[in-house]
């Protein structure tokens, strides 16, 4: 994952670089106009405001969709819309009790949900290449998480006799169960670029924070 959100940052730090002498900071790239809609659908990995007690073992990864609507305010390309994304984290461990023969293991499994909703404002770029559309924004919204966590455990059942020897001993199973649920302010940067192969039609990067990197697909109508 570090990975990829090194390589993003590269390739638009490079776009930026090798066209920064030729850049129009007052207008829209990729054939975008003032009145037009954006709508994104990106898939990529993204840094929690909440997280599980445990060290997640697996990840749902994250997915958003946004709209834009691009309206010049001060003579400066803009772009004023709302993302909602959802993104899950799950784990399962296991482990063995101390001195008891025969047992079953403990384990305890557990899942935490995210729903992020808010609101986006984006700054355009014009550079020269004629598809590309370069992009830098903010995000505010809200965070809202739920995790639950399962518990399996044994407990040695005894019985003794009435001369207070044991007569018999086995083990049963106890469950629990912990939920708990909260809402997070969410606010955050992102960088982007959207290259359309076709009038309305395209592919979409996105790097950032808590977003940390996205690729998809984006339209304009």
């Amino acid at each position: 994952m570090k990975k990829l959100l090194v390589a993003g940052f590269c390739l638009l730090g490079v776009l930026c670089f090798m066209q920064a002498q030729n850049v129009d900071w007052k207008n829209y790239g990729a054939g975008i106009e003032e009145g037009d809609f954006i709508v994104r659908g990106d898939i990529g990995f993204s840094r929690h405001w909440k997280s599980l007690p445990y060290d997640g073992s697996m990840k749902v990864p994250y997915l958003e969709a946004s709209v834009e609507y691009t309206k010049k305010l001060g003579g400066l390309p803009l772009g004023f819309g709302g993302f909602i994304g959802y993104s899950q984290d799950k784990m399962k461990e296991s482990a063995s009790v101390a001195g008891w023969v025969d047992a079953p293991d403990i384990e305890w499994k557990g899942e935490m949900n995210y729903i992020n909703l808010g609101a986006l404002a984006n700054y355009h770029i014009q550079v020269p290449v004629e598809k590309l559309d370069v992009y830098a924004g903010l995000r505010l919204g809200l965070e809202f998480w739920n995790w639950k966590v399962d518990y399996k455990q044994p407990v040695l059942v005894s019985i003794w006799g009435n001369d207070g020897s044991l007569d018999n001993q086995w083990y049963e199973t106890k469950k629990e169960s912990i939920k708990e649920n909260g809402t997070n302010f969410y606010a955050g940067i992102n960088f982007g670029a959207s290259y359309f192969f076709t009038e309305k039609f395209g592919a979409n990067i996105e790097v950032g924070y808590p977003s940390l990197i996205k690729i998809g697909g984006t339209a304009k109508f």
